[in-house]
């Protein structure tokens, strides 16, 4: 009679053993994002943007790798605490370069809208990501404008609701220099939920 209960009881037992333990799983994978939404630097147009996911962490420090332009130059920035790449993208000199990551980013129609704009955070919750020691910003930076370009999104509502005390930080993307041309250049409102 033992031997026919254990026989009955193996198989239970040996499921049991790989069963996965609900609770090392997450109840949503890559809970840790962060949102890259471009603005046109001219007119403060919202033009589209990505949302990129990462595995968890305690952090969220933005370092930068640049290249200085004298013909040919680059920037990265870089999600340090994972070592994970947030943007990146050539600079040239008399020239134009272009973003290379993330490859591509969604359209203005691919984001949902809402009834109620996003209350702007105070200007003291703005960083600039000073990718270069002399990285150029204008002395002007317009903040409210900026914000409002974005503030009717859908996603800019959740990071917020998620992270009110996160800072909101701005990179100018500026692909031409020496003689660049400001109709090229962007900013990158980069958000963390």
């Amino acid at each position: 009679m033992k031997k026919m209960l254990f026989l009955l009881l193996l198989p239970l037992l040996a499921y049991s053993c790989f069963e996965d333990n609900d609770d090392n799983i997450p109840a949503e994978p890559y809970q840790n994002k962060v949102a890259l939404l471009k603005v046109d630097y001219l007119t403060h147009t919202f033009e589209g943007g990505q949302e990129l996911a990462f595995n968890s962490s305690s952090g969220f420090t933005i370092s930068s790798e640049y290249v200085v332009p004298s013909d040919f130059g680059s920037v990265k920035l870089v999600y340090e605490e994972l070592e994970e790449t947030l943007f990146e993208g050539t600079i040239v000199w008399l020239g134009l370069g272009e973003r290379t990551y993330p490859e591509t980013l969604l359209g203005t129609e691919d984001f949902t809208n809402i009834a109620e704009p996003v209350a702007m955070p105070s200007e003291t919750m703005f960083q600039n990501v000073m990718y270069y020691e002399s990285a150029f910003y204008p002395e002007d930076l317009d903040y409210t404008s900026l914000w409002h370009s974005i503030a009717n999104l859908k996603i800019v509502e959740s990071y917020r609701n998620s992270n009110p005390n996160a800072k909101v930080n701005v990179f100018l993307y500026t692909p031409s220099v020496g003689l660049g041309n400001p109709a090229d250049w962007d900013y990158y409102v980069i958000l963390k939920n």
